[in-house]
């Protein structure tokens, strides 16, 4: 069921066959596009057409709430200029310049759940 998760059932007073839309959370269908595949965090902001603040907020909470065996990765963002390569980056929202060389064009870094 697309937009939402389907409960269904018959009614226990008129027998008439009942189906409940129960539409899924911001977050769940984030953490259900990043087990799908990689996204950028303006992608996402993009999509859910919400600040960045929010969608940094509910990556935040999703990596702590990912279940045992999953992860949220955060595939870091690269220097286009010098190369930097921003290894162990464990923040959520786009650096704004390389600290090597002060490069401002960096690529955007991406988040999957494995």
């Amino acid at each position: 069921m697309e937009g939402g998760y389907g409960i269904c059932g018959i009614c226990e007073i008129c027998g008439f066959h009942l189906e409940v839309r129960v539409e899924k959370t911001r977050r769940q269908e984030i953490r259900e596009l990043l087990s799908e595949g990689t996204w950028t965090l303006d992608g996402l902001v993009a999509r859910y057409v919400v600040a960045k603040k929010v969608i940094v907020e509910d990556l935040e909470h999703i990596a702590r709430s990912v279940a045992p065996r999953q992860r949220l990765l955060i595939l870091p963002p690269v220097c286009e200029e010098c190369g930097f390569r921003f290894k162990d980056r464990a923040r959520f929202s786009d650096p704004s310049r390389c600290p090597r060389c002060k490069n401002e064009h960096l690529s955007a870094q991406r988040f999957r759940i494995t």
